[in-house]
């Protein structure tokens, strides 16, 4: 074994030990669906503030219609239901960290923010919890719900723990008004959540002529609800309705059509083949696939591990970008920028002895208009399986399998700016890059050593694996065998990279109305 093989070797090592230890990580973390989940419930509860007076009007017909065919108890019901086994997913989470903390003294510190970010979380969704126990008329378990806030926090009182005593108060035999909980609850609760609460105050202060106010306020809010409900729940619905009719078209013409559908992989003649699907040429071997890979994936490991990070903390961006959401979208941007351009001059020096390329490699037509085609179809066939793929997820991982860094953001920035900088990376860096690298690169080196399908197959895996969060390997998978179909039957890079920005633009588009303010 020379030098270089021995290097890489050590490498791949490194690289595999890096992704064990990062896709465990992602397993003490909440799934960001199981958070989305909550933020939709959380609107839906807002839009149920319409039934006590505007039942009868078309926009309560519609709220009825989009989220449930039952009555607003019923949706007290549900709403409990989700909260109760997010709140169980983060306890079990917790539990594991603590164990964790334990065991592992060199990384306490790290563990120890972690558990201490858990533990608010807990506290958050607990409070939320016994709002929604009252409704369903557990107002006892309610107030037990609230008093466990009280023996996760210790002697410490933060500021959920202190509305937490406030509501259990509110709630008890005789009633307990503590000083400044009008102030304290519009602080730590909004929407449907606060509504509740200072209804109780006012109660409990005879304070009834407020009442009117309250409910002025709730239906200033509800419209905006169910704006954000439409767009939310019209994306996998319309796209989801598309692609079952791409795919019932699909089967129609592999029935009748067989010789011109995209399936269709035994062409009777060298000309139809020529026509018909992608043969690449592959003049290297499985060390040139084995070494661009590896060496770009250390690449954007030291960049986003190492370099920049050390960068960002001399020069003291991090501190300042806790309140600034501009900085923090171009934290997004920039470190994705820089940790993935070293693929570039690494590809272009690991195939410098075979160019020129065989004719099929890096293909990008833009005069072509049938690439358009590919993308909006692939893209359209895409949504159902990967939300069946989402799912089948989250019932394996039960909740659990990492988060995304983006959502915070979304949901705290008021400003366009940071939603156009993140949406640059996800909608045009991403598709690019990645596109070129997995499916420029990856895909056609396969193909060499693999059925067409099973490089399709292995590099969509590999797609998914890159992304180092547990929760996105099986839906990501699937996305990026589609992805694979697609650049393989249209001969154009211009169809996958416009598949993965519509992809990311919609689920952008999604969280922004989710929860952006």
């Amino acid at each position: 074994m020379n030098a270089k093989s021995l290097l890489l070797s050590i490498l791949s090592l490194l690289s595999v030990f890096f992704i064990f230890l990062t896709l465990q990580a992602s397993w003490n973390n909440p799934q960001e669906q199981t958070k989305l989940d909550l933020l939709q419930t959380d609107l839906i509860l807002q839009a149920t503030q319409i039934t006590n007076t505007a039942q009868e009007n078309s926009v309560g017909d519609l709220f009825q219609s989009l989220i449930s065919d039952g009555n607003t108890q019923d949706i007290y019901t549900q709403s409990l239901r989700s909260y109760q086994e997010v709140l169980q997913a983060n306890k079990s989470a917790l539990d594991r960290l603590s164990l964790n903390i334990k065991d592992e003294t060199d990384n306490s510190q790290s563990l120890s923010k972690q558990y201490q970010k858990k533990l608010n979380n807990i506290i958050e969704i607990s409070v939320r919890t016994g709002l929604l126990q009252v409704q369903t008329g557990d107002i006892q378990g309610a107030i037990a719900t609230w008093a466990s806030v009280k023996e996760l926090e210790g002697e410490s009182l933060t500021s959920y723990g202190l509305t937490a005593q406030i509501l259990q108060g509110l709630w008890s035999e005789p009633t307990m008004l503590f000083p400044n909980a009008e102030t304290q609850l519009r602080h730590t609760l909004n929407g449907w959540y606060r509504k509740v609460a200072l209804a109780k105050v006012y109660e409990a202060q005879q304070r009834q002529e407020k009442l009117p106010e309250l409910e002025k306020q709730a239906q200033i809010e509800v419209n905006a609800a169910i704006n954000r409900l439409v767009i939310i729940n019209s994306i996998p619905l319309i796209g989801g309705g598309f692609g079952v009719l791409v795919w019932l078209g699909l089967l129609v013409q592999w029935i009748f059509f067989r010789k011109s559908s995209p399936f269709y992989t035994h062409p009777q003649t060298d000309n139809e083949q020529t026509s018909h699907q992608i043969t690449w040429q592959v003049p290297w071997g499985i060390g040139t696939t084995w070494e661009v890979m590896v060496l770009w994936f250390t690449a954007f490991c030291l960049m986003t591990q190492f370099v920049l990070p050390v960068i960002f903390e001399i020069l003291g961006i991090e501190s300042r970008a806790s309140e600034d959401f501009t900085l923090q979208s171009l934290l997004v941007l920039l470190p994705y920028t820089l940790s993935v351009i070293p693929m570039l001059p690494i590809l272009s020096t690991s195939l410098a002895d075979y160019r020129p390329l065989p004719e099929g490699w890096f293909r990008f037509k833009i005069t072509s208009p049938q690439w358009i085609l590919w993308g909006i179809g692939g893209y359209f066939a895409a949504v159902p399986l990967v939300l069946i793929a989402s799912v089948i997820s989250q019932k394996f991982l039960q909740g659990q399998g990492g988060g995304n860094p983006l959502l915070p953001i979304l949901i705290e920035s008021q400003n366009i700016l940071p939603k156009f900088l993140l949406w640059t990376t996800l909608a045009i860096a991403a598709p690019f890059f990645e596109e070129y690298l997995f499916r420029g690169f990856l895909l056609p080196s396969l193909t060499k050593f693999l059925p067409v399908w099973g490089a399709i197959a292995l590099s969509g895996f590999l797609f998914a694996l890159a992304h180092l969060n547990l929760a996105d390997i099986i839906p990501l998978s699937v996305l990026g065998i589609v992805m694979g179909f697609v650049y393989w039957r249209s001969k154009n890079l211009l169809s996958s990279m416009l598949l993965h920005c519509l992809w990311n633009s919609g689920s952008f588009l999604a969280l922004i109305a989710l929860g952006g303010k």
